[in-house]
């Protein structure tokens, strides 16, 4: 008989959008025996892509040049070749991308094929090589200032940066690359899922109810197509 393969869902958005939020809600939705996350910023390039900084003066200097929300920041070949190999019912040891350190660990993480597989982050629709292979695309659509208001409380409390240096990014690179790159895959996208309710700040959890809403629609297409 032959393997069925696995079901890719592609979900993306703006940074912020909340598209993790429901990416996990499916996750924990279906569990783990039926769905797995693959999330894409896990193949940012290596800092040695970018030629070996000598210095922590020269890693800062060279992390500053570097435009994260261009898919040229990522190693598309590497992540398709992934999806690929998950998507037949074959494990892969998916990079480790260290935030920190703006590069990527020498760990690896060890992923084994599900029937669902869920594919995460600002470029899961704009990057060509891979449209063939998405099942289902969901774009979350998401106010700007929403988005920008937990980019800033995430990149601050979780990562260490300054609200100056987040809002410096947001205006030189994220906000542009966002209309330029993410936004397009709206209109092409199977499913979009407005998002006004995830609170920006806080400890707040979102809601039952919210977190319902969105994954509706979602559940309703795998039912159809006879994933679940």
């Amino acid at each position: 008989m032959t393997k069925r393969k696995s079901f890719l869902i592609a979900m993306s958005g703006g940074s912020g959008s909340g598209k993790s939020t429901l990416a996990e809600a499916l996750l924990a939705h279906l569990g783990p025996a039926q769905a797995v996350m693959f999330g894409e910023d896990a193949y940012y390039h290596p800092m040695s892509h970018y030629g070996a900084p000598k210095t922590e003066a020269d890693r800062h200097a060279l992390v500053a040049d570097i435009n994260y929300d261009d898919p040229k920041s990522k190693e598309v070949d590497h992540l398709v070749s992934d999806l690929k190999v998950l998507k037949s019912g074959e494990a892969v040891n998916q990079p480790i991308y260290d935030y920190e350190r703006h590069d990527r660990s020498t760990k690896t993480r060890r992923i084994e094929s599900a029937p669902v597989l869920i594919l995460e982050g600002i470029h899961a629709l704009s990057m060509p090589k891979i449209r063939s292979l998405i099942d289902l695309s969901v774009y979350v659509d998401t106010p700007d200032d929403l988005r920008l208001a937990r980019r800033i409380r995430r990149d601050v409390i979780e990562r260490g940066r300054t609200v100056d240096s987040v809002l410096k990014q947001y205006m030189s690179t994220v906000r542009a690359a966002h209309y330029r790159f993410t936004y397009p895959a709206m209109f092409e996208a199977d499913l979009v899922i407005a998002d006004e309710g995830v609170p920006a700040y806080g400890d707040v959890k979102p809601s039952a109810e919210a977190i319902e809403r969105m994954l509706a629609p979602v559940l309703a297409r795998l039912q159809t197509a006879g994933v679940i």
